[in-house]
C-alpha cells in the first residue's frame, strides 16, 4: 500500500485561493484534482491570521460544492491556535511535502526550516534573491535527498514548449535578441501585496518568470546584466519600491555565440485592463522570428459584472459541467500537480537518488535549474543599486 502525501502549504492568497478575486486561484483546484486520484491524506494552509482562514475557507466550501467533493482541509490559525506552532503542525501532520505562497522575502527561511525536516518543497518564484542562499538550498535539498522546485509554470505552457522546440532545432538560426513586455495592474502593489511591497520589486516577483523561460528555451549562460528603474507613482502613494524596470541580460553558449535578451516589467497598469497581466515575448534570429502574445489567447468574456476580460484558457481553467466531473487543467495546475506527483512517487521509492533521477530531464524547474535566475536577480539588484552593469559568475 503506498504512503499517501500530507502536504502543508504556506499561504492562502491570491496564488493559492483566488483570495480578493472571483478565482480560486491555482493550488486549490490543483489539490481538488490530486484529492480525485486518491494522493492525499492531509492538507494543512497556514495562513498568517484568523480573517485570510475564513476567507480560506469560504473559497474552499465554494470550490466542495463545484467539485462536489467534501474533504477537510485543516486551516491554521483557527479560533483554539490563534498562535499556532509550524514545528508541531509538521509534527502532528507528519508533513512530507510542501507548497511555499508567501511574500517573497520569506521564501528562503521557510524553505530551508522544511527541508531540515526531510520534507519537499515547491516554492513560488524567487527561490531566493541571491547566490549564497540559493546554493545552500541546493545543498541542503541534495544532502537530504529531497524534490525542491520553482513554480516556475511558463516552463509547462505549451506555447513556450514550441518556442523551445523551434529554438533548439535552429528552425529560426543564429539568436540575436529577444524583448520581453511584462506588466500588472496597479492593484497588486497598492492592494493586494501592500503589506510587503516595500520588502520586494516588480523584476524579483515578476519579471524573473521570463528570465527562468529564456535559460529554459535557449539553454544559454548569462554573463552580463544591466538594469534601470522608475519610481513615481508607487512612490507618490508612500509605497518604496520600483514602478517599472528593464534589464538587458547578455547571455552566451559553449561555443562563444550571445545574444541578448530586454526585459520591460511594470506594475502600474490601469486597473481596467483587460487581463491581469499583460506579456509578449519576441524573439528575433538570423533566419526568423518567434512572436508569442502570451496575453491575447484568444478568448474573450464581456459580461455586466465583470466588464471586458481577456482569458488565458491555457493557465488555470474550472470546467463546472454537471452532466460531467469537474476538472480544472492548465499549465499551471500542471505546475502543482506534476510536484506532487513526484513527491509521491519519491515517498514511495526512498531508495532512488533524487538528483540523479532528475537529471535525466533538465526542464524541470528543480533548485539547480532555477540557480541560473536567481544569479540574474542578485545581479539586476546589485545593477540598480550601484546604477552600473553587473558580471556574472556562475
Amino acid at each position: 500500500m503506498n504512503d499517501k502525501l500530507n502536504l502543508l502549504i504556506l499561504g492562502s492568497g491570491m496564488f493559492v485561493t483566488g483570495r480578493g478575486t472571483s478565482t480560486y486561484g491555482t493550488v486549490l483546484p490543483s489539490i481538488f484534482e490530486i484529492y480525485k486520484k486518491n494522493k492525499l491524506s492531509n492538507v494543512i494552509i497556514c495562513s498568517t491570521s484568523y480573517e485570510s482562514s475564513i476567507k480560506a475557507k469560504k473559497k474552499i466550501q465554494q470550490l466542495s460544492k463545484i467539485y462536489n467533493i467534501n474533504f477537510k482541509i485543516f486551516l491554521f490559525p483557527n479560533k483554539k491556535n490563534s498562535n499556532y506552532s509550524l514545528i508541531n503542525i509538521v509534527k502532528k501532520y507528519e508533513i512530507n511535502c510542501s507548497i511555499i505562497s508567501i511574500p517573497d522575502h520569506l521564501h528562503t527561511k521557510y524553505t530551508i526550516q522544511l527541508m531540515k525536516r526531510n520534507i519537499h518543497c515547491l516554492v513560488v518564484k524567487p527561490m531566493t534573491n541571491n547566490k549564497k542562499d540559493a546554493l545552500k538550498m541546493i545543498k541542503i535539498c541534495n544532502d537530504n535527498n529531497l524534490l525542491g522546485m520553482v513554480e516556475f509554470h511558463k516552463r509547462y505552457d505549451q506555447a513556450n514548449i514550441i518556442l523551445r522546440d523551434k529554438i533548439l532545432n535552429n528552425e529560426i538560426g543564429k539568436l540575436q535578441y529577444a524583448i520581453i513586455e511584462y506588466s500588472q495592474r496597479k492593484s497588486i502593489p497598492t492592494k493586494f501585496f501592500s503589506k510587503w511591497v516595500n520588502k520586494t520589486n516588480i523584476f524579483q516577483y515578476l519579471g524573473i518568470h521570463y528570465v527562468d523561460l529564456i535559460f529554459y528555451l535557449t539553454n544559454f549562460m548569462p554573463i552580463k546584466v544591466n538594469a534601470f528603474g522608475q519610481m513615481d507613482y508607487l512612490k507618490k502613494n508612500k509605497i518604496n519600491t520600483y514602478d517599472s524596470i528593464q534589464v538587458i541580460i547578455e547571455w552566451k553558449r559553449n561555443d562563444s555565440k550571445k545574444f541578448i535578451s530586454i526585459h520591460t516589467c511594470n506594475w502600474i497598469d490601469p486597473n481596467k485592463t483587460s487581463a491581469m497581466s499583460d506579456q509578449k515575448i519576441k524573439i528575433i534570429g538570423d533566419w526568423g522570428r518567434l512572436v508569442s502574445d502570451q496575453k491575447n489567447r484568444g478568448l474573450t468574456s464581456i459580461t455586466d459584472d465583470y466588464g471586458i476580460d481577456e482569458i488565458n484558457p491555457y493557465f488555470t481553467t474550472i470546467l463546472k459541467n454537471n452532466n460531467i466531473d469537474t476538472q480544472s487543467f492548465g499549465y499551471g495546475i500542471k505546475s502543482i500537480t506534476n510536484f506532487l506527483n513526484l513527491c509521491e512517487y519519491f515517498i514511495n521509492n526512498k531508495n532512488i537518488k533524487i538528483r540523479n533521477y532528475l537529471s535525466k530531464n533538465n526542464t524541470l524547474p528543480t533548485f539547480e535549474t532555477s540557480y541560473i535566475s536567481t544569479l540574474i536577480l542578485e545581479a539586476v539588484n546589485s545593477s540598480l543599486k550601484k546604477n552600473k552593469p553587473i558580471s556574472i559568475k556562475l
